[in-house]
């Protein structure tokens, strides 16, 4: 299966919900985010997309849609990549857990780094930074200056002094 083959099969399914692009070779399939995961779940199950690669999000502040969430799937019967991507109003989007085990942690990286909740995940907390941080580090709006990193217990352990 190649990259017309899956175009032919998720636009005759999909004829409304689904636009197909590449750029700088990357194979691109753009989708609304109601329609998201069975968009998803019939490129697993009927082109053979068995593994999840990454979900990685984009933050666009100024504009209408702030987050792009892409999915990078990859079929290896087929050995082809593709990335599924929608963009969010809001800072949730329906969770991919029950689809592929790999998204339990995938997703909960994005929620931490950047706030994109995943609806109906099982796990959803912080992964990577501590709990008591504040915020979305790779969110663009995040403030780079005055922050306090570092809580007391964390800079009387490292013996550095960061806070004012």
């Amino acid at each position: 299966m190649n990259f017309e083959d899956i175009k032919n099969k998720v636009g005759a399914e999909f004829p409304e919900d689904v636009t197909f692009s590449e750029k700088h070779g990357c194979r691109f399939l753009d989708t609304k985010p109601y329609v998201c995961k069975k968009v998803l779940s019939f490129l697993k199950n009927e082109c053979d997309f068995e593994y999840l690669v990454d979900v990685v999000t984009a933050h666009w502040p100024k504009r209408k849609e702030k987050f792009d969430v892409i999915y990078n799937l990859f079929s290896i019967k087929n050995k082809i990549r593709v990335f599924v991507r929608i963009k969010i109003e809001s800072d949730a989007v329906e969770t991919v857990t029950d689809l592929w085990k790999s998204a339990l942690f995938l997703e909960r990286e994005q929620y931490d780094l950047v706030g994109v909740r995943f609806e109906g995940h099982p796990d959803l907390r912080r992964i990577l930074m501590p709990e008591y941080f504040k915020g979305n580090p790779l969110k663009k709006d995040y403030p780079l200056k005055g922050r306090k990193w570092f809580n007391e217990t964390d800079e009387q352990q490292l013996g550095i002094s960061f806070s004012k």
